[in-house]
């Protein structure tokens, strides 16, 4: 028996709206491959597969077709975020990993490594911190371009970089000052200190140390080792 007309109708808009709203709503607990430098990854649909809208399943986008290659956008170890194609057209949703290709083992626990990494550095960043380990990239985005950079050719033809960086604070010094008419008052300049130093050593892209001559605006404290980014392929 065929659906309603309403019903169909419903789904199609669902279907339009899940690829027109604009950027997807990230689920809190899901891995997003869009954070990783890869291709996109594709998996075959093994059996008509149920999609969401939302992870409890609670707004039906339609039914993904068999036999079909869908690009994964997001992965929970219940569910998957994909895009293909339905009986309403493009979808993107939801839907169970026991409907598609199986994601190898290895390529899996790469995904799950590189998640950790990141949400480490991102709490670095958000800290305005530095760690052995981080990129370029990563280095920038947390404390800013530095105001000196030397580069050299490793032996191994690897390039070596040096960033310097000196955080300076506004410090109040004060003079007295003979007024016009020979009253004796006081003036307050502020003059420019620095507080803090740090060098970044990186080979490649990566930073291999860390200098702090003064203080621990920089690091927190202590020095913080992370995993270099993980290449993932699949």
């Amino acid at each position: 028996m065929a659906p309603p007309l309403w019903r169909a109708a419903l789904c199609l808009l669902a279907s339009i709206a899940s690829l027109a709203a604009g950027p997807i709503i990230r689920e809190g607990n899901a891995i997003y491959l869009s954070d990783f430098d890869a291709k996109p990854m594709k998996l075959k649909v093994l059996q008509p597969a149920p999609a969401y809208f939302d992870l409890g399943g609670k707004r039906y986008v339609g039914t993904l077709r068999a036999a079909q290659l869908v690009e994964v956008q997001a992965i929970t170890d219940d569910a998957y975020l994909v895009r293909g194609l339905a009986q309403q057209g493009q979808v993107l949703g939801w839907t169970s990993p026991q409907f598609l290709q199986p994601i190898a083992p290895e390529t899996l626990a790469a995904i799950k490594k590189s998640e950790e990494r990141r949400k480490l550095v991102e709490a670095l960043i958000a800290k305005k911190q530095v760690a052995i380990g981080m990129t370029t990239a990563e280095v920038e985005r947390s404390i800013g371009k530095p105001q000196k950079r030397s580069q050299r050719a490793s032996k191994d033809q690897a390039l070596e970089q040096t960033w310097d960086y000196v955080k300076y604070e506004l410090t109040p010094q004060t003079t007295n000052v003979v007024a016009p008419n020979g009253t004796l008052t006081t003036a307050t300049t502020y003059v420019k200190t620095p507080v803090g130093r740090l060098t970044i050593s990186f080979k490649g892209d990566i930073v291999e140390s860390l200098d702090q001559s003064e203080g621990t605006i920089f690091t927190g404290g202590e020095t913080t080792i992370v995993t270099p980014p993980i290449v993932v392929y699949w």
